[in-house]
């Protein structure tokens, strides 16, 4: 619980500091070093973790800073995924999730819908 509390605050961090192409190259570097990829139910419970630790902020915490800080939870076992920022129109929606393969990680099926428009 406390890597996953960890993870989300600098999640929460990045997001207020830096732009999303610095993000990018962020989490591009971290990725890099990493040798093998998370399994699809360690993600899962990587990400209940960080759904408990949010309770803990009272700041914004929303897909953006979860994807964030579930990419960096990862990470920080020197594993990957990879993280998503998409848009859909008609209304305007963005949305950022992680998936695994090509999987998403605990994403409705409506998650198809968007584009890609950054993937690291």
């Amino acid at each position: 619980m406390m890597r996953a509390w960890m993870c989300l605050f600098v999640a929460i961090c990045l997001t207020k500091i830096y732009s999303l192409k610095q993000i990018t190259t962020i989490l591009q570097a971290k990725k890099s070093k990493c040798e093998s990829t998370w399994m699809m139910i360690e993600a899962k419970e990587a990400l209940h973790n960080i759904e408990r630790a949010k309770r803990l902020f009272l700041s914004r915490t929303a897909c953006l800073e979860q994807s964030l800080a579930l990419f960096l939870f990862v990470a920080s076992y020197n594993k990957k995924v990879d993280w998503c920022v998409g848009v859909r129109l008609a209304p305007f929606v963005s949305h950022a999730w992680i998936e695994i393969e090509g999987i998403p990680v605990n994403e409705p099926l409506e998650v198809s819908e968007y584009k890609k428009v950054v993937l690291v």
